[in-house]
């Protein structure tokens, strides 16, 4: 593989099984670790993030091939039927909604406590892994083998941002991993944008500083209260930060490149199967005033007392889908769906669905799909019309009559 990586190599993998994600990753067993991940895939960074800060704890598939012997295949169609994946929450709440159904997935071989693991997983649509494309896959995954035994990959540092940095770098939106007393890890590249354009963030002798006073006494007291916070059984400790707006921040920036606030979550190596490193860090991200992306299901029903399962259909309305593919992608009955669609309505004071989408891209946190209890959500406001075209424009696509979801999920079989 000398001159290819591993991202070319699975995207090859990719284009000959027709997958919708093939990923390769090993793990420490013992110390549920994330040592090696490399994929190829349709699915947007922020699939890997959610998956590693929260989706592995509850992942069924990745629960049932890490104890199987190596070389022996695990088939989700075979254990996991309809009426499983109706009820379960990885399902709903992560791999349907990323595009993802069937996995099939091999241990690869196992030295230790570090095991190696290839998955591959398809779309609703395509059905199971069986016939000829499982015979080319068991192929497929044998020089899979063979290439990896040849590339062994090291433990990333202590003090790194673990197996994660490049998805980071692919987020559109500023973010940085600190520790407890803002000091910089680790920033993106569009981080790395906003701190040299001389506006209300910089870099202080490499701690993370805001030049409003008090929005800065507020980032370091938030980042202390986060650190090292464990969170619920699901989700990590997180809290939004709104920014005083000053006219002494530096250059005059423009105002959709103004920051409104910072979003940051506690990150343990234990909870996060060290994808950030092996160290507690802060994921640190900068809410600037540049358009919309999916908003979150935690803040949508914070802010409008709804259930998880409304606020996802709330989300799902809002990027353009019918009644009719909401229930297709969540495998529900359209009845089922309607109904929430009515209790939703009611909740939100909405008459129209085009109210519910006014409402939704009101919101503050529109990007990562950050966590945040009640306390930390905040009420709508306005959107702003470049807001709510650039979801409009999310919704529907370059072609208005194929609607775009967010797709495939990440991790094991």
């Amino acid at each position: 593989m000398a001159g290819v990586s591993w991202a070319q190599a699975l995207a090859g993998v990719q284009c000959l099984l027709k997958a919708h994600a093939v990923v390769l990753l090993a793990m420490d067993v013992s110390r549920r670790a994330m040592l090696f991940h490399a994929e190829a895939s349709d699915a947007p960074p922020e699939a890997l993030l959610d998956y590693t800060r929260s989706y592995h704890l509850i992942d069924p598939r990745l629960a049932r091939l890490l104890p199987m012997a190596a070389g022996r295949w695990a088939h989700c169609h075979e254990v996991f039927d309809d009426a499983f994946v109706a009820a379960d929450p990885f399902y709903q709440e992560f791999l349907l909604p990323y595009g993802g159904r069937w996995s099939s997935g091999i241990k690869l071989m196992q030295d230790g406590d570090v095991a190696v693991i290839f998955a591959v997983t398809r779309r609703l649509d395509q059905g199971p892994l069986v016939g000829d494309a499982f015979v080319l896959c068991e192929r497929l995954a044998w020089h899979v083998t063979k290439a990896y035994r040849l590339n062994q990959q090291r433990v990333p540092p202590d003090d790194g941002p673990g197996v994660v940095s490049a998805a980071l770098h692919q987020l559109s939106v500023p973010v940085f991993l600190l520790d407890g007393g803002c000091q910089i890890r680790f920033s993106n590249r569009s981080a790395g944008s906003l701190l040299s354009c001389g506006g209300a963030l910089y870099a202080l002798d490499g701690r993370l500083a805001l030049r409003h006073a008090d929005n800065d006494r507020a980032l370091r007291a938030v980042a202390k209260s986060l650190y090292g916070k464990a969170g619920d059984d699901r989700f990590p400790a997180s809290a939004y930060l709104p920014l005083a707006v000053s006219g002494h921040e530096g250059v005059a920036q423009p105002e959709r490149s103004r920051v409104l606030g910072m979003m940051l979550s506690s990150l343990l190596p234990e909870r996060t199967i060290g994808a950030f490193g092996f160290k507690p860090s802060l994921l640190a991200v900068a809410h600037v005033l540049q358009g919309a992306s999916t908003p979150d299901p935690a803040v949508v029903a914070s802010a409008f007392g709804l259930t998880r399962a409304e606020a996802r259909i709330a989300i799902a309305i809002t990027l353009g889908l019918s009644v009719e593919q909401i229930a297709e992608q969540r495998c529900k009955a359209v009845s089922t769906v309607r109904s929430q669609v009515k209790s939703m309505l009611a909740k939100m004071g909405c008459t129209r669905q085009s109210e519910v989408v006014s409402r939704v891209l009101s919101l503050p946190l529109m990007f990562l799909g950050m966590r945040c209890d009640g306390e930390t959500a905040h009420r709508p406001r306005r959107p702003t019309n470049e807001a709510a075209a650039h979801a409009r424009a999310v919704a529907l696509g370059p072609n208005p009559g194929a609607r775009r979801m967010r797709t495939a999920p990440r991790g094991g079989a």
